[in-house]
């Protein structure tokens, strides 16, 4: 399975994941002409996209859907109550190809995805564990919550790649320039992960198989990348583990591709 993070942050998140012909996009955040852009780096195209998987409907993660929809013939999943809602009513989806998921598995080609609740301000929003039909190797993306609930863990546990967020750093977000309002929302339950909060969640899923962990959704304003990487980074060595050894920590960025990770199938039976 190839996993490529092609945005991730405040002004746009998709990730591209494949395997064999079967090719999907979670989140379209970037403008159509970026998204061109950026698969055109990692060898792809947007004309073989299989599907687009939504995790909640804020415009850093829709931006170029009502387009894609428009100019492509591409199958688009979303939870059920974000896909009766008013927030994507302007968006005319071509006949049979809207999908409505609730938190059952379902496939895209030889790709199995199974969705799962987090806790943030939309509509049902939601974090994907994905693995190849009949695999046990399993990669997770999650975002945009402001709690670690109970499916998540459920969900992520035995992932080998986590895309984890890890989008404020505690002092900076207190201490900057956002309105008050703004802080407790970007802090609150339904807001985002902050650099201890994900490093904790961290520690369950490492204590679960998880060795790889992509820093994600990092904000520019309230957090950088070196206090996120760090603190992850010195817990794991305190811990006795050997970067890039015993687990490996990468990032995720908002202006350009990320890593290009394969993940090696291991089949049932």
């Amino acid at each position: 399975m190839k996993i490529v993070n092609l945005a991730s942050g405040s002004k746009a998140n998709s990730t591209f994941i494949s395997f064999d012909d079967s090719k999907i996009l979670i989140d379209v955040g970037l403008s159509e002409r970026q998204l061109k852009e950026r698969l055109s780096e990692i060898g792809e195209s947007l004309s073989e996209i299989s599907g687009i998987c939504i995790t909640h409907e804020h415009i850093d993660h829709i931006k170029s859907l009502k387009t894609l929809v428009k100019k492509y013939d591409i199958d688009v999943y979303l939870h059920e109550n974000l896909a009766n809602s008013t927030a994507v009513s302007d968006i005319n989806f071509k006949t049979n190809k809207l999908h409505k998921f609730t938190d059952i598995k379902f496939n895209i080609g030889k790709l199995e995805i199974k969705p799962f609740s987090v806790s943030h301000d939309a509509i049902n929003p939601v974090g994907f564990a994905i693995n190849v039909i009949g695999s046990k190797s399993k990669f997770g993306i999650v975002t945009d919550t402001g709690l670690v609930l109970d499916d998540m863990k459920k969900s992520l546990a035995g992932a080998k790649i986590v895309f984890i967020e890890s989008n404020y750093d505690e002092f900076m977000l207190q201490n900057g320039d956002y309105p008050y309002l703004v802080k407790q929302r970007i802090a609150g339950e339904k807001g985002h992960l902050s650099n201890t909060q994900s490093l904790e969640f961290a520690k369950f899923l490492y204590d679960n198989g998880t060795k790889c962990f992509v820093l994600s959704h990092i904000s520019e304003n309230n957090n950088t990348i070196d206090r996120a990487y760090f603190g992850y980074a010195e817990y794991f060595k305190n811990q006795g583990l050997e970067l890039d050894k015993d687990v490996f920590i990468r990032l995720s960025y908002q202006n350009k591709h990320g890593n290009n990770f394969s993940l090696k199938e291991d089949y049932y039976g």
